[in-house]
């Protein structure tokens, strides 16, 4: 693996006013953080600090919507999304109307059967159970406008609120509220789905409920796990919604997650604040998985649930739902990693399966893309169409290479580096020739080919609690936000030996001087213990940790990558 080093930039010296490190300050210029009111926003920002919610496009509108629905007694249903985004917008949003007085219902389309966003299908089922007169979406809707005016045909009136890029054509005669429409007040674009649902709560309890509008901090919990689970960028707004989210998680009321956190085994309370990456490996994955392999309304049951015997009911089917994506996920990684060189320096990658469910074709997708470093489509085969995810690298903007090839496709919709389609299969070989051109028009393999940015060289005795300290404030980690990634040469190994089950993983101890030690874990390499040996000099390249055991912690290595100097 190529490891690239990030070049150092000169210190502003307005920087000299915060005693910066100069590590820290290296890290915030690389986040292009250049002047004193970004670093105090960056450190200090506060729940006070969030934008206005008037001042995205839609928002007034649709509180005199929901405000005339309210004295006309009209039913609300809330159509949301399978994902975690999804789930946490459409758990949000009942309960904001909730508290305001309205009962509404919400619908999660069949991932498998309906596909994503709305559907004719799902209206004429919502029409004839509910009859609402307002039908509010969540994390979808943008592409819809078909769909939407079928809906207006019904009597049925539409608030729509997404986060996703901007189709070519967008619905007409309805409510929009998405951070990326043209000529937006609103400051910050990156909104996740959760984010512009809490967005529209805050303008309705500060419309109807003045007096309780403090208690919004209390679903901050789903509004960082949906923020998080869904990789928008941590900065600016996510970044406090991330911050002071996991803050509230940590002390959550909701029962459904208190359930979600005991059955899963999950190291978080009181005395262990819960982090963005357990938030995004370990909470995520569980609200995804019934979406995934069944219905996403396990789910939201879930995290609606109030009884915790019911509630622990849910948690245990969730958890046996993630078990369950584990193994198919694998299955399919496997069958699709089965079909590719491993010698071959690939383009793109798009391949098809008959039994690959829709629901597990994104995350194999991901995983594909992360280890081939280019853009990824796995399709599920269906009688009349191919559907199915794509993923791509951050090197490659994917859905606004695929918006130039529309004519070839059903339907698509997503972001910058993920996003679904659906195409005739007549079509996949013209689509996936045309994409390529567009790729090999933009292909430089210094920035596609598989590389570690190292953020900063440290010196061995650098590597100490005063660094550690200082890579804390940088906290939550997440997209935009990379945990900091550090180089150190001239490490001398003392020991090395197998560790974990299966002797999966290396230890290491490394010589700093003649009286320190530091130790480090270099997970799923013990294939690689053959190339070392006691008193070898090796460069490393790692994440700092603390290890805690028993009450007692020490510095440790997260190895990324080691060489012999």
């Amino acid at each position: 693996m190529k490891w690239t080093l990030r070049s150092a930039q000169k210190i502003p010296e307005q920087f000299g006013k915060f005693r910066l490190n100069p590590i820290t300050a290296q890290l915030l210029l690389a986040r292009n953080i250049k002047n004193s009111q970004d670093i105090e926003n960056f450190f200090a920002g506060k729940y006070e600090d969030l934008f206005s919610p008037l001042d995205l496009s839609g928002v007034k509108e649709a509180v005199e919507r929901i405000r005339l629905a309210q004295e006309k007694k009209e039913k609300i249903v809330v159509f949301g999304d399978y994902d975690a985004d999804g789930l946490t917008s459409s758990t949000l949003l009942k309960e904001a109307l909730q508290e305001i007085g309205f009962t509404p219902d919400v619908y999660i389309p069949d991932r498998n059967k309906e596909g994503y966003g709305l559907n004719k299908a799902a209206i004429d089922s919502i029409k004839e159970n509910y009859a609402p007169a307002l039908i509010i979406t969540v994390d979808c809707g943008m592409s819809n406008w078909e769909e939407v005016k079928y809906a207006q045909k019904l009597g049925i009136d539409v608030i729509v609120t997404d986060h996703h890029s901007i189709p070519k054509k967008l619905p007409t005669g309805c409510i929009m509220i998405n951070p990326k429409l043209p000529g937006q007040k609103y400051p910050f674009p990156d909104l996740a789905g959760v984010g512009v649902a809490f967005k529209l709560a805050e303008a309705l309890f500060a419309k109807f409920l003045p007096e309780k509008i403090a208690q919004l901090k209390w679903f901050l919990d789903i509004v960082a796990i949906g923020t998080i689970a869904d990789c928008v960028p941590l900065v600016e707004e996510n970044r406090i919604f991330a911050k002071f989210g996991l803050i509230v998680l940590q002390r959550t009321k909701r029962t459904g997650l208190l359930e979600i956190i005991q059955s899963a085994r999950l190291p978080i309370g009181e005395k262990n604040p819960p982090t963005a990456e357990s938030v995004a490996f370990q909470i995520g994955p569980r609200l995804n998985a019934s979406g995934r392999m069944d219905h996403a309304d396990l789910t939201l049951n879930l995290l609606l649930e109030k009884d915790p015997v019911k509630a622990r009911i849910l948690a245990l089917e969730v958890e046996s739902k993630n078990t369950e994506r584990q193994k198919v996920s694998q299955q399919v990684y496997k069958e699709v990693k089965a079909t590719l060189d491993e010698n071959k320096n690939y383009k793109l990658i798009v391949r098809s399966g008959e039994h690959w469910p829709l629901g597990i074709v994104g995350v194999v997708a991901g995983k594909i893309c992360d280890e081939y470093q280019c853009p990824v489509f796995l399709l599920k085969k269906g009688k009349k169409l191919l559907e199915g995810s794509g993923r791509s690298t951050s090197a490659f903007n994917i859905i606004a290479a695929v918006s130039k090839l529309d004519q070839y496709l059903e339907k698509y919709g997503g972001h910058k580096q993920a996003m679904g389609i659906k195409i005739k299969p007549k079509n996949l070989s013209i689509f996936e020739k045309k994409l390529l051109g567009l790729i090999e028009k933009e292909y430089d393999e210094e920035k596609w080919g598989k590389k570690l940015m190292v953020d900063a060289e440290v010196r061995p005795g650098e590597i100490d609690w005063d660094l550690f300290s200082e890579i804390k404030k940088f906290e939550p980690f997440g997209e935009g936000n990379r945990e900091p990634v550090f180089l150190v040469k001239n490490l001398i190994i003392r020991e090395i030996k197998l560790v974990g089950n299966g002797q999966k993983h290396l230890k290491f101890s490394f010589e700093v001087g003649k009286s320190k030690i530091l130790e480090g874990i270099f997970w799923k390499s013990g294939e690689r213990f053959p190339d070392f040996q006691p008193k070898d000099p090796v460069s490393v390249v790692f994440l700092l940790r603390s290890n805690e055991w028993n009450g007692s912690r020490k510095l440790e290595l997260n190895i990324i990558d080691i060489q012999k100097q």
